[in-house]
C-alpha cells in the first residue's frame, strides 16, 4: 500500500465517525492498511496526528508527538489503562514522568528517559522534588499519602503558581 492509499483507507477504518465493523478487520484492505501503519513511520506519525487533532490535544504541551499520543490514548475496551495491552506508555502527571507499564496487577512501570519511537529526551522526573516538598510541608509521602493535599496528587503542584514554592536546601 502506498502512503496516499493509506490516508484514504484511514477515512474508512479510523477517521469515520462510526467505528469499523469487526468483519472489516478480516479484509485484505484492512490488512494492508494495518501493515502499512506498522511499516511506515511517516504514516504512523500522520495517523497519530489525526487522532490527536480529533481528541483536541495540544501536542506542543508534550515532548513529542508520540508521547502526546501515548499520554492521551484511551481504550474503548479497558477503563483502566494499566489493564490495557494497547496502552504502551504510562504518563504520570504527578511526577511529569513517562514509563513502560509492567502488567503485574499493580501500577508499576519502568521509567523511561527518551521516547522509544523518535529518541526525544523526556522531561526530568519531578519525583524527587515532590518527595522533598512534601517532607518540607511535614508529610511523609509514603505513609501519609491519604493526608497529602490534592494538588500534590496531580501535576498542579509544579504547574500552579499558587502552590507553595519552598526553597529546598
Amino acid at each position: 500500500m502506498k502512503c496516499e492509499h493509506f490516508k484514504l483507507a484511514y477515512q474508512k477504518f479510523d477517521g469515520a465517525d462510526n467505528v469499523i465493523h469487526w468483519k472489516d478487520w478480516e479484509t485484505p484492505e484492512y490488512g494492508a492498511y494495518s501493515d502499512h501503519m506498522q511499516d511506515c513511520p511517516a504514516c504512523r506519525d500522520w495517523f497519530q496526528t489525526q487522532q490527536l487533532e480529533a481528541w483536541k490535544v495540544e501536542v506542543a504541551k508534550y515532548p513529542c508527538l508520540h508521547m502526546a499520543y501515548q499520554a492521551n490514548y484511551k481504550c474503548s475496551s479497558h477503563q483502566n489503562p494499566w489493564e490495557c495491552p494497547s496502552a504502551l506508555i504510562a504518563y504520570l502527571d504527578q511526577f511529569d514522568e513517562y514509563g513502560i507499564p509492567i502488567r503485574d496487577g499493580t501500577e508499576s512501570y519502568w521509567k523511561i528517559d527518551n521516547c522509544p519511537w523518535c529518541g526525544t529526551q523526556l522531561p526530568e522526573s519531578r519525583r524527587d522534588m515532590w518527595i522533598m516538598k512534601l517532607r518540607a510541608l511535614g508529610f511523609d509521602p509514603f505513609s501519609d499519602y491519604d493526608k497529602i493535599p490534592a494538588e500534590y496528587k496531580t501535576g498542579r503542584w509544579y504547574r500552579d503558581g499558587h502552590n507553595p514554592r519552598l526553597r529546598l536546601v
